[in-house]
């Protein structure tokens, strides 16, 4: 992973057609190794995961990845001779089989088997990737960028990691579901079961809107992680899953009594 002169970077990412691109005059900051191990306990990763860490330079981090934590890990770098470097770290490793590096442009890169994304490229090309993580990742995927944000995706989290020489801040970003729109909502009860209109409106992970019941209307506030969505509703508190367009999750009123609740778009 690097962390180049930016204007220079975002240039060359923007106008890199292809594998065999290799640009001049980019500054190639290795993470350290230890702080590589730290974004990958940060992210949760297991031997389910797909780790794509993009601008992989030697490759130490996604063969961790799989050293260490069982996963799968692509390596997508623009200069050859660090894609080298990369594939033969992982056979010293003993993980070239879990291991794939890919000579080519990250914006180009098809990210959609990823679950997890590693980051260390600076604000601006983060802004710019910014856009496609979010239409490519599925819900759940996790993002963790190493010293820069998203621009105005706040984190989930955020953790400093030591290093040798200072104190690294990674921040970690779960891709949330799009819920945004009107919803039908059901409430079950003894008597059957209540309608609502749920109208939600949504910036990355944070959601607000309206929820008409019986009539009144209450203000809603919430946030979505990955599938799972949580909203306010005045005195009621929702909680529930995104499954297959369909929300099911449990309701707690006033008097803390829980019922199961539902929702589909109209």
């Amino acid at each position: 992973m690097r962390c180049g002169a930016l204007a220079l970077l975002a240039l060359v990412a923007g106008c890199a057609t292809g594998p065999g691109f290799v640009p001049p005059g980019i500054l190639y900051v290795p993470t350290p190794e230890a702080v590589g191990v730290e974004m990958l306990r940060f992210a949760g990763v297991t031997a389910d995961d797909v780790v794509y860490d993009l601008g992989s330079g030697d490759g130490r981090l996604v063969v961790t990845a799989a050293e260490r934590f069982g996963a799968r890990g692509v390596g997508v770098e623009i200069e050859a001779k660090l894609v080298q470097d990369g594939r033969e770290r992982a056979a010293r490793a003993g993980v070239a089989d879990r291991v794939t590096f890919v000579w080519g442009d990250l914006f180009a890169t098809d990210l959609t088997p990823a679950t997890v994304v590693t980051l260390y490229l600076g604000e601006e090309l983060n802004r710019r990737l910014r856009p496609k993580l979010l239409q490519e990742l599925r819900p759940g995927a996790r993002v963790v960028s190493h010293d820069f944000g998203l621009g105005e995706w706040k984190p989930d989290r955020t953790v400093l990691a030591r290093g040798p020489d200072r104190d690294h801040l990674l921040q970690l970003w779960v891709v949330p579901a799009d819920v945004s729109g009107a919803w039908r909502v059901r409430l079950d009860g003894d008597r059957g079961g209540h309608d609502a209109t749920l109208v939600l409106r949504q910036q990355f992970q944070a959601l607000e809107g309206t929820l008409r019941l019986n009539g009144a209307v209450s203000r809603v506030t919430g946030t979505m992680d990955g599938n799972a969505i949580r909203l306010n509703a005045g005195a009621m508190v929702f909680s529930g899953r995104l499954r297959d367009g369909r929300v099911e999750g449990e309701v707690t009123g006033p008097d803390r009594a829980r019922r199961a609740w539902s929702a589909e778009r109209p």
